[in-house]
């Protein structure tokens, strides 16, 4: 081939892939279509050789400096990681990856809900059968000093008179610190974990059991199931979290425990960092839901919804193609 005859036959290739080039100066491969990045795709490969070949024919420096400012430019919009703001960040995790991740992990949410549905009916049985054992899983908050037992009326009343905004922070910040301990508590091969989720589904158990005994149940369902709801659910996700991590380091399979262990923390940190936002949800329903005089059974429509809700986003969000290699750049 003829330099001549090169020019010719590849000059259509570099202006075409020059206009393309020119969509991506101000909002890189997102300013293309998906036709006009696999267009890209397609033209890169031969762009990039063409470099070598102007030298080879020794073609005039403005037309090997076009070349390889071309394939210097291609090469950017495909594979060079591209400037992302912190809120689009958010967005993107929250909108596609967290549900991803909890669909790949969900066997790890299961077995912390097993454990709790367990600890939690264990000790239910073991208050409905003998009533003063509830005093040994619920220390404190079932009576009050001097006075007959607390009812969830007494309970709301207490909740009224604290200003909203204080408790919801509050609520929401001290639930946070239960979920990063159960999860942090994984690094024990799951035991802090197991520990932690057990702790609470008893104290729960035993909170219920308690009602029974004295024929509330209905009353403290319609208490704790408007921020219960999603605020446990939240909980067991964060103890997922702990037993990925633990258990990939005492059950590591075919790779090294290093290995396994980057991969699990890896999971873990962005599973129970996806339940701050249920955390803050469940806060602001407990501080300005629960205590209000709203009637039983919308305070409980509205818990459930919100675990429903969550439950959607999680199941069905995220389900759209998956990006392209070369977009992701």
């Amino acid at each position: 081939m003829t330099p001549a005859r090169f020019l010719e036959t590849r000059r259509p290739a570099w202006n075409r892939l020059g206009q393309l080039l020119e969509k991506t100066r101000y909002r890189g491969a997102a300013g293309l279509t998906e036709e006009e990045l696999h267009e890209i795709t397609r033209l890169y490969p031969g762009v990039a050789v063409d470099v070598a070949r102007a030298r080879v024919y020794k073609m005039d420096s403005q037309t090997q400096e076009k070349i390889n400012h071309l394939a210097i430019a291609a090469h950017g919009v495909l594979y060079r990681r591209q400037h992302v703001r912190p809120l689009q960040a958010i967005w993107g995790f929250l909108a596609r990856d967290y549900p991803r991740l909890f669909r790949k992990v969900w066997r790890y949410v299961s077995l912390s809900a097993a454990l709790f549905v367990v600890g939690a009916l264990a000790a239910y049985a073991s208050v409905r059968i003998k009533p003063s054992r509830a005093y040994l899983f619920v220390p404190q908050g079932l009576d009050r000093p001097g006075d007959m037992e607390v009812t969830p009326e007494d309970v709301s009343q207490r909740y009224r008179s604290a200003p909203k905004q204080i408790m919801a922070a509050g609520i929401t910040t001290n639930n946070i610190q239960v979920a990063f301990f159960a999860f942090a508590s994984g690094i024990a091969a799951g035991v802090g974990t197991c520990y932690v989720l057990l702790v609470n589904a008893m104290m729960l158990g035993a909170f219920f059991a308690h009602f029974a005994n004295h024929n509330l149940s209905y009353e403290c369902y319609s208490y704790l199931t408007p921020h219960g709801a999603l605020e446990i659910f939240a909980i067991l996700v964060a103890g997922g979290a702990g037993l990925r991590l633990g258990l990939s380091l005492a059950i590591p399979g075919r790779v090294t425990r290093g290995a396994a262990l980057r991969a699990g923390a890896g999971d873990a940190v962005l599973l129970v960092l996806g339940t701050i936002p249920m955390f803050i949800v469940a806060g602001a329903i407990e501080s300005f839901v629960t205590p209000s005089y709203l009637p039983n059974e919308l305070k409980i429509a509205i818990g459930v919804l919100a675990l429903a809700v969550t439950l959607a986003y999680l199941v069905l969000a995220g389900r759209g193609r998956r990006a392209q290699p070369v977009s992701a750049a």
